[in-house]
């Protein structure tokens, strides 16, 4: 199923060399498998590969974060998870993985770099009380300094 979901062109490595202009053409618009003796060798456009890692590294990522906290294992992906409460756990892992499906669609895992960084800064104040009474602290309005452009 996967290679047909590839579905890239396939030439020889002659044919590669007799029609490259044409070849890389195609290869920066999908893929092209170049055949060269008993081995392929993959061409395509560097944008491409380069989304293919970040998907992979993120999805990874968050596949062995899942697993340990299906395990119920302390977390060497995320190790500030352990400072979060129960139920704020459960919350980001479940945000995690709703996160991950939507960037996995829509190519784009900006949002789940973000929501990790965001968990990542609660469980830090979660750690840290005097952290957390001075950031819940509310400010006197009285003391509010006018920023002028």
């Amino acid at each position: 199923m996967i290679n047909t979901m590839f579905a890239d062109d396939i030439v020889s490595a002659t044919d590669l060399r007799n029609n490259q202009r044409e070849w890389l053409e195609k290869a920066y618009r999908k893929p092209v498998t170049v055949n060269y003796g008993r081995r392929q060798l993959a061409i395509m456009n560097r944008d491409q590969v380069s989304k293919l890692y970040i998907a992979l590294y993120y999805t990874e990522l968050v596949l062995r974060a899942c697993q340990e906290f299906r395990e119920n294992k302390e977390s060497s992906v995320f190790p500030w998870v352990e400072n979060l409460q129960d139920n704020e756990k459960i919350k980001f892992y479940t945000e995690l993985a709703n996160c991950t499906l939507k960037a996995s669609v829509a190519g784009n895992w900006d949002k789940l770099e973000i929501l990790i960084e965001d968990w990542k800064a609660t469980a830090e104040v979660e750690q840290d009380p005097e952290l957390a009474r001075v950031l819940l602290a509310k400010g006197d309005p009285s003391q509010y300094v006018e920023v002028k452009d």
